[in-house]
């Protein structure tokens, strides 16, 4: 019995100090977890003082700024550059009554003439603006149709303020009156004015192929026009009778044309997708550096197109079909020899 009672109190005891053992453990385990706890906080503190410490160092450096120096040298003019002056889709006797497009815009015969005024006016302080960084003694200007609206809508008899005849002598003055302007004004060596006829200048119901020229008041504006310059020194006429017209400008090959050809159903990639189409299959018999076109009556351009907008600007059609109510306007653009084209191409506002 006695043995017994031994040997349990010895168990007992080693129980105890199993327990006692394993809590001196346990405590070393909590102990060795908080001083990692404590050891990452104060790298955590460490960093963010140095973080501080950076930003303090930051600040202290911005008060005390040393300015880089540059030195001021005034430009010159450099190189060999042509203007280009693209003007279409005037639309010249037709009327738009602002009650019929909320008020965005009005156009008639006299405010017609006020921006066509201002059009060669605003070109030539472009110009000049320009030739703060370029050469520029040679002047093409563009014309690519739709100066007039004519008839080929039954509305458009009520509506226009001129007959096409009319409104052909109207247009014909004023592209007069502005080319005399820029040869007055503008400064240049030689002004090349290339022609296409649009598609409302005709006076068929509808557009010709082969005989388009012959059938467009445009088509003849133009001949007149050219003949009334005939001999006069620094103007020059590139008359053709299709739908495109080729000109060198500055070792570039420029291909103009008015842009009915393009077809433009409101798709979700926009209407340079089917112009740059048209323009590839264009390009495999007679490839171009450059396309200037109009029709569109919106401003657009990419690295290879430029298309004019109008000078009647947004009207009842326009609002239906697109809502686009882009401002009246012109284009000029700059071809420099040394520069792949175009070097600047820029509105000209003309309201």
């Amino acid at each position: 019995m006695g043995k017994v009672l031994k040997q349990l109190a010895k168990d007992m005891e080693e129980a105890q100090s199993l327990r006692a053992e394993r809590s001196h453990e346990r405590e070393v385990a909590r102990l060795k977890s908080q001083l990692a706890v404590a050891n990452q906080k104060l790298k955590q503190a460490e960093a963010d003082l140095e973080h501080a410490e950076q930003r303090v160092d930051f600040i202290r450096a911005l008060d005390n700024p040393t300015p880089a120096r540059f030195e001021f040298k005034p430009a010159k003019p450099a190189g060999n550059a042509t203007a280009i002056l693209v003007l279409s889709d005037w639309h010249v006797e037709e009327t738009v009554d602002p009650e019929t497009i909320n008020g965005d815009n009005e156009f008639n015969l006299e405010i017609a003439a006020k921006r066509i005024e201002a059009v060669f006016q605003n070109s030539v302080k472009l110009i000049e603006a320009a030739r703060s960084l370029s050469n520029i003694k040679d002047l093409v200007v563009a014309l690519l149709g739709d100066f007039i609206t004519g008839y080929i809508h039954e509305e458009l008899v009520e509506s226009n303020s001129l007959s096409p005849v009319e409104a052909s002598l109207f247009a014909q003055d004023h592209i007069c009156g502005g080319l005399d302007f820029l040869l007055k004004h503008a400064g240049m060596k030689s002004i090349t004015v290339p022609t296409c006829y649009g598609n409302h200048g005709r006076t068929t119901p509808k557009m010709r192929a082969a005989t388009a020229a012959q059938n467009s008041y445009e088509w003849l504006m133009y001949k007149q026009i050219e003949r009334y310059y005939k001999g006069r020194p620094g103007i020059r006429w590139k008359v053709e009778r299709g739908h495109k017209n080729y000109l060198d400008v500055q070792g570039h090959l420029v291909r103009f044309t008015h842009g009915d050809a393009f077809r433009y159903n409101q798709g979700i990639l926009g209407p340079l997708a089917p112009i740059r189409r048209k323009i590839a299959s264009w390009d495999k018999g007679r490839r171009a550096d450059m396309d200037i076109a109009g029709h569109l009556h919106t401003h657009m351009k990419d690295s290879k197109v430029v298309i004019n907008n109008s000078l009647i600007g947004p009207g009842p059609y326009g609002d239906l079909v697109d809502g686009d109510l882009m401002p009246p306007s012109q284009t000029l653009i700059v071809l420099d020899k040394a520069y792949k084209p175009p070097v600047l191409v820029q509105e000209v506002f003309c309201d």
